[in-house]
């Protein structure tokens, strides 16, 4: 096997020199152009995972306020005017106190699925007949970090954790 001979006037080490510097600034030109779309890639992620975790506090915050729904309709969700919202025995404080001190700015709407209409005040509890369907809902804004993500999909947004239940008794 004959071996080709370098072009006359050429060494082959310059050669390999030349190629490697050109091709330093040809990578750095491209890693320039992919930067930003890879920050977008890692960032997006990030935001849809906190938008997510943030989704199961609300479905679980949800999931306590129903199950308090269920088995105590009579102790509702109370009125803005009234001095209960600290009271334990209410469905917004169970949904508002599903964890820890996580649940800032945790907005809770309860309503009577069965008649269509808002179940509110605490200070005269009505108490639920059995078998009327009552939905929990718990809802919080969620600032997107990402700036073009949150120019796509606009920022905040409202993320929902909804519970339905059947009130227990007769």
């Amino acid at each position: 096997m004959l071996e080709a001979d370098p072009l006359p006037g050429h060494d082959e080490g310059t050669a390999t020199v030349r190629t490697k510097r050109s091709e330093r600034g040809t990578a750095l030109v491209e890693f320039a152009l992919v930067l930003p779309f890879l920050a977008m890639l890692v960032f997006g992620t990030v935001d849809l995972a906190r938008a997510y975790q943030l989704e199961n506090r609300l479905k679980n915050a949800a999931r306590e306020g129903g199950r308090l729904a269920q088995i105590a309709p009579q102790q509702v969700v109370p009125d803005a005017s009234t001095a209960c919202g600290t009271d334990p025995d209410n469905i917004t404080y169970a949904a508002t106190h599903e964890e820890s001190g996580a649940s800032n700015g945790f907005i809770v709407s309860v309503k009577n699925m069965t008649s269509s209409t808002a179940v509110t005040g605490c200070t005269n509890p009505r108490t639920l007949a059995g078998g009327t369907r009552i939905q929990v809902k718990v809802s919080k804004q969620f600032n997107v970090l990402t700036p073009f993500i949150s120019n796509i999909v606009g920022s905040p947004l409202t993320v929902n954790g909804t519970q339905e239940v059947v009130v227990q008794g007769s």
